[in-house]
C-alpha cells in the first residue's frame, strides 16, 4: 500500500459532521463526536467550517514525545497506532501535535489517534461534499495549499 494522507478542503465543508459520526462509529460503535478522531470547527467570523484531521506528519512529534514509546506507525497504512497497555495517559502527544488533532477519550483516559481506519478512512468514504480526501502526498495540489494558507490568515500581520 502506498503512503497516503488525509487532506481537508474547508471550502467544501458544510459542517454536517457526518465525518465525526462515522469516525466514532467505526472505532467505538457509538455516534459521539467526543470519540471521533476528526473534528469540525466552525469559524464564525470567516463563515467557514474547518475539518481538523491528522495529517500523518512524516516526522510525527506525537511519536517522538511519548515517554513510553506507546505510539508507532502502521507500516502498511502509515496510520498511528497506540499501545494502550503501555500508554500512561500523560497527554504529551496531545500537547505536541502541531495541528491540534489529538483528543483524549475522557472515559478511557487515552489519546484518540488517527489510524486511518486501516487504510479505508470512514470520514473520507462518507463525506457527502468530498471535503476530506485520502491522497498520496505528491497529489496534494498547490491550489489546496494556497487556499489553506490564505484562509488561515498567516502572513497578514506582516503585509499590514
Amino acid at each position: 500500500m502506498t503512503h497516503k494522507v488525509l487532506v481537508v478542503h474547508p471550502q467544501k465543508c458544510t459542517g454536517c459532521r457526518i465525518c465525526e459520526q462515522w469516525c466514532s462509529w467505526s472505532r467505538h460503535t457509538v455516534v459521539n463526536p467526543a470519540k471521533s478522531r476528526i473534528a469540525i470547527h466552525r469559524l464564525h467570523h470567516r463563515y467557514v467550517n474547518v475539518p481538523v484531521a491528522c495529517s500523518q506528519c512524516t516526522k510525527a512529534p506525537c511519536i517522538d514525545v511519548c515517554p513510553e514509546g506507546s505510539i508507532s506507525r502502521d507500516p502498511e497504512t502509515f496510520g498511528l497506532i497506540l499501545d494502550q497497555e503501555t500508554c500512561i495517559g500523560c497527554r504529551l502527544c496531545l500537547e505536541s501535535c502541531p495541528r491540534g488533532c489529538i483528543k483524549v477519550d475522557a472515559e478511557a483516559g487515552m489519546p484518540l489517534l488517527c489510524d486511518l481506519c486501516e487504510g479505508d478512512p470512514q470520514c473520507v468514504k462518507h463525506c457527502p461534499e468530498d471535503a476530506i480526501r485520502y491522497l498520496e502526498p505528491d497529489k496534494v495540489d498547490r491550489g489546496y495549499r494556497e487556499f489553506h494558507v490564505a484562509r488561515s490568515g498567516w502572513g497578514r500581520e506582516v503585509a499590514q
